[in-house]
């Protein structure tokens, strides 16, 4: 199981300086982005990186995940990455396979 989690996490890159790992099969609490949070999101032009970019407009701290859903291949997850009032933060995943087919934030607040 770890070769194929390493396996996995090749060539993905989280802007934090932490590997990426296999998406959770579920997270308790989670919900789609507020009216506090705004997220942008891009995918390069061979359609290969993904990149979620999300900000906290809020008055509280939150936490927030990013699912990079790869198309044939496993999909990533960015692990939580907490966000105080102010502050943006984010991830970029490499999808091998058919590439990135879509980027979703889940936050949950603290």
């Amino acid at each position: 199981m770890r070769t194929s989690l390493r396996a996995l996490t090749v060539g993905a890159l989280l802007m934090t300086g932490a590997v990426l790992q296999a998406a959770p099969a579920g997270a308790a609490a989670m919900r789609p982005p507020g009216p506090a949070e705004s997220c942008s999101y891009s995918v390069s032009p061979d359609g290969k990186i993904g990149t979620g970019v999300c900000r906290n407009n809020g008055s509280r701290t939150v936490e927030f995940g990013l699912t990079f859903v790869c198309g044939w291949s496993p999909d990533l997850w960015s692990g939580y990455m907490t966000i105080a009032p102010g502050e943006s933060d984010g991830a970029s995943a490499t999808c091998g396979g058919t590439g990135v087919g879509s980027i979703v934030a889940d936050f949950r607040d603290l």
